[in-house]
């Protein structure tokens, strides 16, 4: 029984040291696809950031325009009675 374990020990060795290789080379292709993804990302982010920006720049010219048009608007004089409703209630 002895000889048939030492017969095959350098085998199964041998198929251990392949096996782990094997895991290694994965395991290095794995993180290259993680990095080009979170490259990827990224861009993908980057991109985003720059979209709100732009619509956060719009939307503060835009509220300086309409405290603009309501400034006007106050100064319009009032054309209804007493700057309220008709009395017709």
């Amino acid at each position: 029984m002895a000889d048939v374990i030492q017969l095959w020990s350098p085998l199964i060795q041998g198929g251990f040291a392949v096996f782990a290789l094997l895991l290694l080379g994965v395991n290095v292709w794995l993180v290259k696809q993680l990095l080009k993804v979170l490259k990827d990302n990224s861009q993908v982010i980057a991109g985003n950031t720059r979209a709100i920006e732009s619509v956060a720049t719009i939307a503060s010219d835009t509220k300086g325009l309409m405290q603009q048009l309501r400034d006007e608007l106050l100064k319009r004089p009032c054309l209804l009675d007493e700057c309220g409703l008709d009395e017709q209630e």
